[in-house]
């Protein structure tokens, strides 16, 4: 629910199309992202549902309309699917798919008379007087009757309302009956009195309906459905608990190894700072005026008496090596040094 929520409009539209896709067949994109059509079979008809997305859809709802037109308490004159529940409800976050496979599936299941044929049922014109005077011949009775009552019209009446009246077959009265339960077209009237006041008799009636019916399978195929999701989590749990117990350990670890590499990484800065070619000429140079003074200091003793000659020679010579061999490496450490600064390192 949430990734529907925070979706931007084009994904939520992109969404709202493959779902037409998903839950109808022969789906025709006629102009990419905004109409489409779908053929189907409605009892000997083919018809065709086209589908119409505003540049504000899905805020605003698609536009459905049928070809050829067809009688349907759903469809205005015009064809437009007006008052299909899943259209009428339809918010943003309804599955446009469905709603079209919903319509569809209701014509299907109760195919509506074409427009075109009732129009050219209504514009058939009634027999001629002569016919009607010759099929009145065999009751000379019903002949005089139909006459005299011809007599009482009053002749303000259009002939077109007089037509309908009297001439318009019988047949034409089943554009009235409902298409959407079907079921209630054979019911008498003191039947359907009956089924509105026993709320025992409706419950039966709904309950032997085929929506009721599909709708009930529909149920139950998502509650399998739903119940195997719930069986297939449960046999995941052990394998989901030992995946989230080695991600601990390797957390674990990974810690160890970012603390081993902090303190590593520590040593590595004061080693680099120790053998820093710089450090090193500082060293030999304190190292130079130790190894002087130790010089100075023997000279002293020798002086005081305090060391034989060939010791203080042995010592002397020793101490002021080793002080001309650090000054010698200082000084060319040092003019290393600068002929790198100068080239620019």
């Amino acid at each position: 629910m949430l990734s529907r929520i925070y979706r931007s409009e084009l994904e939520i539209r992109k969404r709202q199309i493959d779902t037409l896709k998903v839950f109808n067949d022969n789906v025709t994109e006629v102009k990419e992202g905004s109409e489409y059509q779908i053929q189907f079979h409605s009892g000997v008809h083919n018809l065709v549902l086209i589908v119409s997305l505003t540049k504000d859809f899905p805020n605003e709802k698609p536009i459905l309309k049928v070809s050829p037109v067809i009688i349907h308490p759903w469809v205005n004159s015009e064809g437009e699917v007006l008052s299909a529940p899943g259209l009428l409800n339809f918010t943003i976050y309804s599955d446009l798919g469905r709603v079209v496979q919903a319509i569809i599936r209701e014509f299907e299941r109760t195919p509506p008379p074409l427009a075109t044929i009732i129009r050219e049922f209504e514009r058939t014109p009634p027999p001629l007087a002569s016919e009607q005077r010759i099929n009145n011949t065999t009751s000379p009775t019903g002949s005089k009757r139909d006459s005299d009552n011809m007599g009482r019209i009053s002749p303000n009446y259009p002939s077109s309302y007089l037509n309908r009246q009297s001439f318009s077959p019988p047949q034409a009265t089943s554009v009235f009956q409902t298409f959407t339960f079907p079921e209630l077209n054979t019911y008498s009237l003191e039947d359907l009195q009956f089924l509105n006041e026993s709320e025992e008799r409706r419950g039966e009636f709904l309950e032997n309906l085929q929506q009721m019916h599909d709708m009930n399978k529909t149920l139950d195929d998502m509650i399998l459905l739903v119940e195997e999701l719930a069986d297939l989590n449960l046999s995941k749990e052990k394998q989901l608990e030992d995946l989230e117990q080695d991600i601990e350990l390797r957390i674990q670890e990974v810690t160890k190894l970012a603390f081993e590499n902090e303190r590593l990484n520590i040593t590595f800065q004061n080693l680099s700072e120790k053998y820093s070619p710089e450090n090193i000429k500082d060293q030999l140079k304190l190292a130079a005026e130790k190894s002087e003074a130790e010089s100075e200091k023997i000279a002293d003793v020798f002086l005081k008496g305090g060391m034989d000659v060939d010791k203080f020679v042995n010592l002397y010579i020793q101490s002021r090596t080793l002080t001309q061999t650090r000054k010698t490496k200082e000084e060319k450490l040092s003019q290393q040094l600068q002929s790198l600064k100068k080239a620019g390192f």
